[in-house]
């Protein structure tokens, strides 16, 4: 079904292409990303690599010279966030990035320096609450749980209906038969902080947060501080917890606000 499903997402890509050229627009810069990793458990809604990381594939038009640092067939490994996106558009058509952006142009005669960090962050989906935040540079990924109380595997009524991955995982857990790395996906406290080297542990399978390592002990302070920084800058309204209403449907809202009496039962 997966390779289905690639199969027909090229062939789309192709509609679109052929519908640009049909219409004399081959001169059109086409921009292909993903919103999210791959959809499994430790993936999308998560800050591991494997729910951050996605696709970007620029088609530069063939009539037009390429900007600075792009060429057919390169693979590009800046550091890039979706929001910089935003601006590079615009900066690509000879606009000024709007000042309140903080996105970073990353290609034309307005290019910003590349990205030293990029930053990843999760709260409530459906209703599950939790609070992740993370910041990678090359080589490490820092993650905070700021919710470490809540399970990576917390109920969450959707996914258990559409993700039975995560309905087997607490089974074979419960009858002793994942191994450590398994296991970990099912523990009921998150660890307060989590760092991976990714050069060398690219699915983030080690975590070096309590290593007595001197790298690794200043690599976690380094990291800790960027965060802290960026959390600042950006005014991160995670740092407000929501109240547990906010996380029940439009209906149940409702019913909560109506007086005892005239609550069903």
């Amino acid at each position: 079904m997966y390779l289905d499903e690639a199969m027909e997402l090229d062939r789309k890509v192709g509609q679109l292409l052929a519908a640009l050229e049909a219409d004399g627009l081959s001169n059109t810069l086409v921009v292909f990303f993903a919103d999210n990793g791959a959809a499994h458990v430790r993936a999308k809604q998560f800050c591991y690599d494997s729910g951050l990381h996605c696709p970007l594939i620029l088609r530069w038009p063939a009539g037009l010279p390429p900007p600075e640092r792009l060429a057919p067939g390169r693979v590009d490994d800046r550091l890039i966030h979706g929001i910089d996106l935003a601006p590079t558009m615009p900066a690509l058509a000879g606009l000024p990035k709007p000042p309140a952006m903080q996105g970073r142009v990353f290609l034309g005669p307005q290019r910003e320096p590349d990205r030293e960090f990029v930053f990843g962050a999760r709260d409530r989906c459906d209703e599950k609450m939790m609070r992740i935040r993370t910041v990678c540079d090359r080589r490490y990924r820092y993650i905070r749980n700021c919710t470490p109380e809540t399970p990576l595997l917390a109920p969450n009524a959707y996914k258990e209906r559409r993700y039975p991955v995560g309905n087997l995982l607490q089974q074979l857990n419960a009858e002793g038969k994942l191994t450590p790395a398994q296991a970990f996906l099912s523990r009921l406290r998150m660890p307060d902080e989590e760092l991976y080297a990714l050069e060398r542990d690219p699915h983030e399978m080690v975590n070096l947060a309590e290593s007595p390592d001197p790298e690794h002990r200043a690599v976690l302070a380094r990291l800790r501080e960027v965060l802290e920084r960026w959390i600042e800058e950006t005014n991160d309204q995670g740092r407000f917890p929501e109240s547990p209403e906010a996380a029940l449907s439009p209906a149940a809202q409702e019913e909560k606000r109506q007086p005892p009496d005239r609550r069903q039962p």
